[in-house]
C-alpha cells in the first residue's frame, strides 16, 4: 500500500507541475504573441474586388485553425488549418465594401488584427488590382 501511495504522489506532483507549466505559457502567451501574430496584408493601395493574400504567423500551435475575419465576419475560406511544417498561414482577401476594415487572425482566446483602408473599385475592372500588363512593363502605366 505504501509502494502505490509513492507512485500516486510522484503522479499528482507530475500532474501538478505540468499544469503549473501550461498555467504559466497562457499567461505569458498574450504578451509575446506565441499563438498567432504578425498579421499581414500584401499589396498597398487596397481597392474592392481585388483579391489580397493574409498571412499571420503561428509559432507555437500548428493544431488549432485560425479565424479570419474582416469586420467581424468571417472570411470565405476560414478558419484555416496550419501547416505542421510551416510557421505561418494564409488566406486569400476580397474586399466588398470601400472604407475601414479591421482584418483579424484568431486562434482560440489569441488574436492579432490590422486596419486597412480600402478604395474603390477602378473603372478599369480588375486591371486596376494589378498583375497585369502595367506590372510586367512599368512604362505602360499612366503618370
Amino acid at each position: 500500500m505504501t509502494t502505490h501511495h509513492r507512485q500516486f504522489g510522484r503522479a499528482g506532483f507530475g500532474i501538478t507541475a505540468l499544469g503549473a507549466a501550461a498555467a504559466s505559457l497562457v499567461l505569458a502567451a498574450p504578451q509575446a504573441s506565441a499563438w498567432v501574430g504578425n498579421l499581414g496584408v500584401a499589396g498597398t493601395d487596397h481597392k474592392v474586388g481585388c483579391s489580397y493574400k493574409l498571412t499571420a504567423s503561428v509559432e507555437v500551435d500548428r493544431l488549432t485553425s485560425v479565424k479570419f475575419t474582416d469586420n467581424g465576419v468571417d472570411i470565405p475560406g476560414s478558419p484555416v488549418s496550419p501547416s505542421l511544417l510551416s510557421g505561418t498561414v494564409s488566406i486569400t482577401w476580397k474586399p466588398t465594401t470601400a472604407g475601414q476594415h479591421k482584418l483579424e487572425a484568431r486562434q482560440l482566446l489569441i488574436s492579432d488584427s490590422i486596419t486597412v483602408t480600402v478604395g474603390a473599385a477602378g473603372s478599369t475592372g480588375s486591371a486596376s488590382c494589378g498583375g497585369g500588363l502595367a506590372d510586367l512593363f512599368p512604362s505602360l502605366s499612366a503618370g
